[in-house]
């Protein structure tokens, strides 16, 4: 697409974006499933994207800050493996934001030392009270101590600002026999990481 306007998506189903599109106004989503699934330049043009309602997912590229929910909403989410069931990573060049009635779903396969896991890269992470994350994880047997499972790398020098309000920083997350200890400050540093204790 290559437009000066914006992109609205409304109502139930699902809408993919595969291209580079050009369009320069924003992306907004009242309702079904926005996925993102280019492989260069932005799915969504260089807007901002809104999920007011409904979900983001999908594993591509997107240029323009990303804020999940309005902070007054029925609730939106972000989910990298929405609508496919396969674990994905959704790369957003600038600042991501979780409003309260925001929800990151977030899912992962485990085996031993090795997992499959959705993930989220943002430059610049910003988690407002009451924003939650739904963790739906598999783990086959006991895993490696110390494997670790990053769910947002944060690219920005700045920390994560703000936690979800159900998985406090240094929260044990317990998955079949496993137990994995939750860290807003993990990887180089400022990243949200669980790692198997």
């Amino acid at each position: 697409m290559q437009e000066t306007g914006g992109l609205t998506k409304t109502g139930a189903g699902t809408l993919t974006l595969t291209g580079n599109n050009l369009y320069t106004g924003n992306t907004t989503v009242t309702g079904g499933v926005l996925q993102v699934s280019n492989k260069r330049g932005s799915g969504t043009g260089t807007g901002s994207v809104n999920i007011n309602a409904g979900t983001l997912g999908g594993k591509g590229i997107i240029s323009g800050a990303v804020t999940i929910g309005t902070g007054s909403g029925s609730g939106a989410f972000l989910a990298p493996a929405a609508g496919t069931n396969v674990q994905a990573m959704l790369t957003i060049q600038s600042p991501l934001i979780f409003n309260t009635d925001a929800t990151y779903a977030y899912t992962f396969r485990a085996n031993r030392n090795r997992s499959r896991a959705d993930k989220v890269i943002a430059n610049g992470v910003t988690i407002n009270g009451g924003a939650m994350i739904a963790l739906s994880g598999q783990a086959q047997g006991r895993l490696t101590t110390g494997l670790t499972l990053t769910l947002i790398s944060n690219t920005s020098a700045n920390p994560i600002s703000g936690t979800f309000s159900n998985l406090p920083d240094g929260a044990i997350v317990t998955v079949g026999r496993n137990q994995l200890k939750v860290s807003y400050e993990g990887g180089d540093g400022n990243d949200l990481t669980l790692t198997v204790q």
